[in-house]
């Protein structure tokens, strides 16, 4: 009977410590966002070039996403950076479990990049400032003009040498597994013709998942894949040879995921 009280009373106090930690984490992506893109804010006035105004902002946002890593007491585990390649742009295209996911590629990811984000992030308060700012875009799959219009964008700034991170689900899972991949992420492969850089994220579904405000902290698996060339399809742009873009993308997130 006494070790089935302590075994209750330990579950309560498991459950209070979920309770007040993931409090403090959600108070701390508000005020490290505020924080940061005010003091980002006061030294970007003193940079004249748009584009450099930009690369602070971004090294502002990669410091919140290693700090609420840190906070979030997530272990994580990365495997494969010595698939990015040193000398080339590249198009990361990793599964989405969690939103924990932001903030883990932006700590371990070691090259500089543009998110390709979720429009709804752009609304909330704080946060959305702060990613607008440093450049970051956001496809409307809603809106198939402004789409067309963003997907071109990202396309000149990849022929440019800017390297991008893309969720070709374009949305959270639901249940942990990989989704189905939109045709927009295929089209930029195919019109850039850049190498794709897959990442397979497993456990920050367990971690955050979608709907969940409560953190569970385990273990978060990064498994980063070696570049993948779509070659055969740069010449052939429509709607069936972006869907075998993307299934092939996917078959291949799916085999490093395990």
């Amino acid at each position: 009977m006494l070790d089935g009280y302590k075994k209750e009373r330990g579950s309560e106090l498991i459950r209070a410590f979920r309770y007040i930690h993931s409090g403090i984490f959600w108070f701390l992506v508000i005020f490290y966002s505020v924080v940061v893109n005010k003091g980002s804010y006061v030294i970007a006035l003193f940079i004249k070039d748009k584009e450099e105004k930009k690369l602070f902002y971004q090294k502002g946002i990669r410091l919140c996403g290693s700090l609420l890593v840190n906070a979030s007491l997530v272990k994580v585990k990365v495997s494969g950076l010595e698939n990015i390649p040193d000398n080339a742009n590249v198009i990361f295209t990793p599964n989405h479990q969690s939103y924990l996911d932001i903030f883990i590629l932006l700590k371990y990811l070691p090259c500089p990049f543009k998110f390709i984000t979720m429009r709804k992030l752009l609304k909330v308060p704080f946060i959305g400032d702060f990613i607008r700012n440093a450049g970051f875009l956001s496809l409307d799959t809603k809106d198939r003009k402004n789409s067309i219009r963003t997907i071109h964008k990202i396309v000149d700034l990849l022929k440019k040498g800017r390297s991008f991170v893309i969720f070709p689900e374009g949305k959270l899972t639901k249940d942990g597994n990989i989704g189905e991949f939109g045709r927009g992420t295929s089209i930029i492969i195919q019109r850039s013709r850049k190498p794709v850089v897959p990442i397979a994220i497993d456990g920050s579904f367990s971690v955050l998942p979608k709907g969940s405000w409560k953190l569970q902290p385990k273990e978060v698996k990064v498994n980063i894949g070696k570049p993948v060339y779509f070659e055969k399809y740069y010449n052939d742009i429509n709607k069936k040879s972006s869907m075998e873009v993307g299934n092939r993308l996917r078959d291949i997130l799916a085999s490093l995921k395990g």
